[in-house]
């Protein structure tokens, strides 16, 4: 349907932290649409998943890509309405981004190392599934903005934020935040 602006941080931030309320019913036309203006604003984009307040809609609903894991194959974007986790493993400290904070990441974010969640599909159907590794990271990362959490609240040490650099010879590199603001 449209691929939509993505709200950025801290422009942004107030919106992004605004709770979502749950979806109606996933044969609502309105569902459709933001369904597929998720879908289409995620193929735009590098990352493996997109949440609806990350277009402004403050609406239970995220889009995923599982299968990020190493030697996975990349599944086809599922739509989850009204997400929740029924169990989840120990927590793990891993990468994290955000297509709404865009070149700043972290190796420092804990989340759960698997999630058993629910959810329905865009056909209404029942979805019941367990997800592991970086899946189970995306999910909980798109379900924390379904909550207004950012990545940056989960942080450990705040100074493990980092940006890609490019230096003199082209190569890109990555560099510490707390770095770069002590070189300025």
């Amino acid at each position: 349907m449209a691929i939509k602006r993505l709200l950025l941080y801290p422009g942004d931030e107030a919106l992004l932290r605004q709770k979502s309320r749950p979806a109606a019913n996933p044969k609502n036309k309105r569902l459709k649409r933001l369904i597929q203006d998720l879908k289409d604003t995620l193929e735009t984009q590098p990352g493996a998943a997109i949440a609806a307040p990350q277009i402004g809609v403050h609406r239970r609903v995220a889009v995923v890509k599982f299968g990020q894991n190493d030697d996975d194959e990349e599944e086809p974007m599922l739509a989850l309405i009204n997400p929740e986790i029924l169990d989840a493993g120990a927590p793990k400290a891993g990468f994290d981004g955000c297509l709404s904070i865009p070149d700043i990441y972290t190796w420092d974010t804990p989340r759960p190392r698997w999630i058993r969640f629910r959810a329905l599909g865009e056909d209404g159907a029942r979805i019941v599934r367990r997800v592991d590794g970086m899946d189970a990271r995306v999910l909980h990362h798109e379900i924390d903005h379904l909550d207004g959490i950012l990545f940056l609240d989960r942080l450990r040490n705040p100074k493990e934020l980092y940006t890609p650099v490019e230096n003199a010879d082209g190569e890109t590199k990555m560099v510490r935040l707390s770095k770069l603001a002590s070189m300025a």
